[in-house]
């Protein structure tokens, strides 16, 4: 056994004792809790706010540009600072209250959308305001993915983990069938700055509700503790710096240590890459492959997010049941089938159906992906860990990128299909040579 090994058990105020009367988990347990129950609005009202901006920025961006590369630009802008920077996003997270965390980045995102809404009310918006905007939006993502996964544990007891990690899925994915609708409907009514005026609402709403979370002052464990990179001296700020660094240090040497957990995120990482992707390029199929307009391309979304929604519930509704690994490769592997079958219909009835399927297949294995990783890293560096995982929403718009440029060069379709082709690949690969993630309970 290593040293990190030896360090991974909770302290024992962390540790729970289930006794034989705890009553059984059901599909909405975790929301009796009242701080997980405000955690759960605000993800409602920040995720409606997110799927909007989505539409509107998309279809904004494809109406100006009608380029499926400059779609990937946007996305790569958001992606390129979670990429350079989660890891510090991280190891903040494991320092600072992560619910007033949160509350500064949905204020900082309600900011920069009511931005490009008065830009795109003065008829001033620009391609560049728009990559701008991704960008900002990455970076404040750097903070807001990494604490939004870690707070989790704190806000339910460890049995209740699936089942609150699934209700805080399902609350994302309600938010992708009714949101996206909404959104498409009212890109007809009131324009892409009307539109942008409500996320901005929105985000404030989920400020709101987070504020409302009421936690007790966490007590920093030994290994997170600042004055030992402190004791030696120097300023405040200089000995904050040393600080942060040796945490990031440390998180890389925990998942050294790891091979476990570097199995689970490479898990997350390939199918997100190159199957993920198809999200951002939702306009192009709307327009070109389906020709359904901008209703329909919010209707795409929707039944994408119809399928998260139902298999979210259902794994909710699991409780802590075995066999999560083979799960887990049954449900990338149904992500990267039908993903193949989408690219390659172009029916619009058809690929509406196969959509939720998708939907289904990507957010079940990234759900059972991210409990197993919780489940089995310690919370004295959980942040630093997830913030690795978040590494994934990076990699997906940067991976949209080639495929867009792939998808101006030989069409949307095939580049979509060899992408999942991809997938299925990877999936089968790691299922022959990575049985220990099959046998994980």
């Amino acid at each position: 056994m290593d040293d990190f090994d030896r360090r991974a058990p909770l302290p024992p105020s962390d540790q729970e004792t289930i006794s034989p009367t705890e009553p059984r988990i059901t599909t909405f347990t975790s929301l009796k809790n009242r701080n997980f129950l405000w955690y759960w609005l605000a993800v409602i009202a920040g995720f409606a706010g997110l799927q909007m901006n989505i539409v509107a920025r998309g279809w904004l961006v494809w109406e100006m540009t009608g380029s499926a590369f400059k779609l990937g630009m946007v996305a790569f802008a958001f992606g390129l600072p979670v990429l350079l920077f989660s890891l510090l996003g991280g190891a903040i997270a494991d320092r600072v209250r992560k619910e007033r965390l949160l509350v500064i980045t949905q204020v900082g995102h309600a900011l920069v959308t009511l931005i490009v809404a008065i830009l795109a009310t003065t008829g001033q918006i620009q391609f560049w305001h728009l990559v701008a905007a991704g960008a900002a939006t990455g970076f404040l993502f750097v903070f807001d993915g990494p604490a939004r996964m870690a707070i989790i544990p704190e806000l339910v007891p460890m049995r209740q983990l699936l089942n609150a990690i699934s209700l805080n899925s399902s609350g994302m994915n309600m938010t992708r069938v009714v949101a996206p609708t909404i959104a498409g409907a009212l890109l007809v009514i009131i324009g892409t700055a009307g539109v942008f005026y409500i996320v901005a609402a929105l985000y404030m709403a989920a400020a709101a509700a987070l504020w409302m979370m009421s936690l007790p002052r966490r007590v920093v464990e030994p290994e997170a503790a600042l004055p030992r990179a402190t004791a030696s001296g120097g300023s405040r700020w200089g000995g904050l710096a040393r600080a942060i660094g040796a945490d990031l240090v440390e998180g890389l040497s925990y998942l050294r240590h790891s091979p476990l957990i570097i199995s689970l995120l490479t898990m997350a990482f390939v199918p997100l890459v190159f199957g993920l992707p198809y999200l951002n390029l939702l306009p192009v199929f709307a327009d070109e492959v389906l020709g359904v307009g901008k209703f329909g391309f919010g209707t795409l979304i929707a039944m994408a997010g119809v399928g998260s929604l139902i298999a979210s519930l259902c794994l909710a509704s699991l409780g802590d049941f075995r066999r999560k690994g083979a799960l887990l490769f049954v449900l990338a592997l149904a992500f990267g089938l039908s993903l193949v079958i989408f690219g390659l219909s172009h029916s619009y009835a058809l690929s509406m159906v196969i959509l939720a399927v998708v939907g289904a297949g990507g957010t079940g294995y990234m759900t059972l992906n991210n409990t197993l990783i919780q489940s089995n890293v310690p919370k004295w560096v959980l942040g630093r860990v997830m913030s690795i995982f978040m590494i994934t929403f990076a990699l997906m718009p940067l991976g949209t990128l080639p495929i867009g440029a792939l998808a101006d060069a030989i069409g949307v379709s095939p580049a979509v299909t060899a992408g999942a082709g991809i997938v299925v690949i990877f999936v089968l690969a790691m299922a022959v040579v990575q049985p220990r993630l099959r046998r994980l309970e």
